[in-house]
């Protein structure tokens, strides 16, 4: 196939999905914008951010924060990837503009393991990674999926269990390294 034939091929797909995502655009705005279930996206988005900063030690920030956005990024980046193959879906989304539920992504997630590491700085990160992966995935997304927040296509918590252990883990390595000085 020659390169030209390509680029035509490339922009049919990029004016198909274009498409489709105005008219999920268009759906979003007259169907979820403003909804009780948008707002509550909304107040999962702010709230907790919001408590951590004022019950967090401000001696331990920068670590947390570090950790945090690690936690954020890896999520954000691991929800579009379960999105796209359609392993899960979020019925009301925050915004139509970025994949994955922000609030889950952005908020809960990375909130909770700031919390988590700085809770009991000396227990075993090993028992503290299986007790945040029970906690998100066998009560976080249950909840979810009851407030008809998420809804799992081919997936399972029992998938996201070893995956939440593995990013507590490394979460906490990361908040720890002493090549950022860590204070935890």
């Amino acid at each position: 196939m020659k390169t030209s034939e390509i680029h035509i091929d490339i922009l049919k797909i990029y004016s198909n999905y274009n498409h489709v995502h105005h008219s999920f655009i268009e759906t979003w705005q007259q169907m979820i914008l403003f909804t009780p279930r948008w707002w509550l996206a909304f107040i999962l988005s702010t709230l907790p951010w919001i408590l951590w900063w004022k019950l967090h030690n401000p001696k331990y920030t920068g670590d947390l924060i570090r950790a945090g956005f690690f936690m954020a990024i890896i999520t954000l980046t691991l929800d579009s990837v379960g999105l796209q193959f359609g392993l899960w879906i979020y019925p009301y989304i925050m915004f139509p503009f970025i994949t994955g539920y922000l609030p889950w992504d952005l908020t809960l997630l990375p909130v909770s393991i700031m919390f988590m590491i700085e809770i009991m700085p000396q227990r075993s990160p090993l028992l503290k990674g299986f007790i945040y992966a029970g906690l998100a995935a066998f009560v976080g997304e249950p909840l979810a999926i009851a407030l008809d927040l998420y809804k799992p296509i081919h997936w399972s918590s029992l998938y996201s269990f070893p995956i939440y252990i593995l990013l507590f883990l490394l979460s906490n390595k990361v908040a720890k390294s002493k090549t950022f000085n860590s204070r935890l």
